[in-house]
């Protein structure tokens, strides 16, 4: 956007020289506010009169306004300006009128002798448009068509500009404008406007707003400017600025740079003063009105997440519902808006990492911004949720656990659910103890690491003491010994039970139906049996890291069905492998 501004001027500089520009009505700058801040007013274009400075300003305007001003010349020059803005769904729209009439000039004869007076005034209308590039980038274009009565001819013309506002910082404003691109016709003979580049800078720390730009004109050389705005109090506003130009300061003196004002604030209602020194011409005086009418629909929101202990900024999720239903994240920043809201309530969902989670309720007004500031609470507790269940019948029971950590305590088990809650410890490392409903069942323990603002879930099957489990689910080929993949299943289940028990002692026993089988490998049932508890007893040290001490497999046969063996049906449940506890 730099590049495409300084390109439009440098097209223009090419056949400009000092004093060669007309309509220096363009160079006189417009409104109060703007004049008593030294006329640093590109970074800053806040209200109606951004049309003039910086029409991208316009795009931060998201009511309407409407601006009325007088400005009281030396000799007898006034000039009456309205500012008009419109915004839209598109953008905002600008519109902009400017009369400047000097009402007795006085004529001199040949022999220079003073005689009749007369009149000469001049006419501007300005439209344009300013619209939002993303959430903190502005864009804006104006065109004006200019007409300049003097006592001999007339001149008329038109001219443009563009503008382009940044705010990378929430307090800080960037703006860069190319204004008064064009020409004048007198008599056919084309005049250049006085075209000028403008590059400057805002801040707004608390009750004060400073402005500061260089102008670098078609027609003369560089100029500084800068001002200052305190609003001790809501209502009353006092401004100070200085520049450098375009006015010569050189010749009409160091104070003529000098630029002072004040405004009052009621509501809705705006009225502005400034006043600027001229040397020896004399004084100039602005005054202003503005007012400004609610958009209805067209409220916003801005929300700012950060950490209720250190105040740094919370990159936090916002679940949003009521007015609008959405899932955001806020910015490096803590924030997020959102704009375009009517009136309504809003609910607004926080929750970041580290961070309690809360829920606010917000009634938008839909004719403002509002902000909200959220607080997040730092998490310096942690939740454990578990689950008892009977490792041989997988039903929930009840139990107690215990645990010790940085707090100790034990909490009763719902034998209806098997489920319980351990909530608010301090994060660190805890110790568990789980007790069944019976002394038969065996205590398991674990040891955890608490994470802040973590919920720990943990399932816990109790074995009871010399209790046979069958591992329903593995088969084997006929006549095979080998693991196969869909074993996986049961086998994990059996070395979870192993590593959260391990002082316990088990025998894997292998079972097979009656009918015999003889091979090179297998001259026997006895054989099958016990190479299938074998297979079962490797993968189980060699997946789990199982002592192998804890693990005796036995083989045997056919000798111990648990179901007829007159069916397939009762010859496949005593194909079986089973998992039964030896010791403690």
């Amino acid at each position: 956007m730099t590049l495409t501004l300084l390109g439009l001027l440098l097209a223009q500089f090419g056949s400009g020289e000092p004093g060669s520009t007309v309509m220096p009505l363009l160079k006189c700058g417009q409104g109060p506010r703007a004049a008593a801040l030294g006329q640093a007013y590109v970074g800053l274009a806040d209200d109606a009169s951004a049309l003039y400075w910086n029409p991208a300003g316009l795009a931060q305007l998201p009511d309407y306004h409407i601006s009325f001003s007088h400005q009281q010349w030396f000799t007898g020059i006034q000039d009456e300006l309205i500012h008009v803005a419109l915004p839209s769904g598109i953008g905002t729209f600008g519109l902009g009128a400017v009369y400047s009439g000097n009402p007795g000039i006085e004529k001199w004869n040949e022999r220079n002798e003073p005689g009749d007076t007369f009149r000469t005034w001049d006419g501007m209308l300005a439209l344009g448009f300013g619209t939002r590039l993303g959430r903190d980038y502005f864009l804006g274009f104006a065109a004006k068509g200019m007409f300049e009565h003097l006592h001999t001819t007339v001149g008329y013309g038109g001219g443009a500009d563009i503008g382009f506002i940044a705010r990378p910082l929430p307090f800080l404003g960037l703006g860069i404008a190319c204004r008064h691109l064009g020409l004048m016709q007198f008599s056919g003979y084309p005049e250049n406007l006085p075209t000028e580049l403008a590059l400057g800078a805002s801040g707004r720390f608390g009750p004060l707003v400073g402005s500061a730009e260089a102008v670098y004109p078609l027609d003369n050389t560089l100029n500084i400017r800068a001002g200052i705005e305190w609003t001790p109090v809501r209502e009353l506003s006092v401004r100070l600025g200085y520049r450098t130009g375009p006015a010569d300061i050189t010749t009409l003196g160091f104070l003529s740079g000098l630029t002072a004002g004040l405004g009052v604030n009621l509501n809705n209602l705006h009225l502005d003063y400034s006043i600027a020194p001229a040397g020896g011409l004399g004084t100039t005086h602005r005054l202003g009105l503005t007012t400004r009418a609610i958009r209805r629909g067209q409220g916003s929101v801005r929300i700012r997440v950060f950490d209720a202990e250190t105040n740094r900024p919370v990159r936090a999720v916002l679940g949003l519902s009521g007015l609008r239903d959405i899932a955001v994240e806020t910015d490096r920043r803590g924030e997020f808006r959102l704009s375009g809201l009517p009136p309504g309530q809003l609910v607004i969902r926080t929750s970041g990492p580290g961070h309690a989670p809360r829920i606010d309720t917000m009634q938008i007004l839909g004719d403002r911004e509002q902000s909200a500031a959220i607080a997040l609470e730092p998490v310096r507790h942690s939740s454990i949720w578990g689950r008892l269940f009977d490792a041989a019948t997988k039903q929930p029971v009840g139990g107690l656990v215990v645990y010790e950590g940085p707090v100790r305590g034990e909490q009763a088990v719902d034998p209806g659910t098997g489920s319980f809650a351990l909530r608010s410890l301090p994060v660190g490392s805890y110790q568990l103890q789980v007790l069944g409903p019976a002394t038969e069942y065996i205590a398991q323990t674990c040891t955890l690491a608490l994470e802040p603002g973590r919920v720990t879930s943990l399932d816990f099957y109790l074995l009871k003491q010399r209790q046979t489990i069958v591992l329903e689910g593995i088969s084997f080929e006929t006549g095979k010994a080998e693991i196969l993949d869909r074993f996986t299943p049961v086998l994990e289940r059996a070395g979870r039970l192993l590593v959260e028990n391990p002082t316990i002692v088990v025998e894997l026993a292998g079972h097979t139906d009656p009918r015999e089988i003889a091979t090179p490998e297998f001259p026997s049932n006895w054989e099958l049996s016990q190479a299938r508890a074998e297979a079962v007893r490797r993968y189980l040290i060699e997946k789990f890291a199982i002592a192998p001490d804890r693990l005796i497999a036995r083989g045997y046969a056919d000798t111990r069905p648990i179901a007829s063996n007159d069916t397939e049906a009762g010859m496949a449940r005593n194909r079986r492998t089973e998992f039964r506890l030896l010791e403690q």
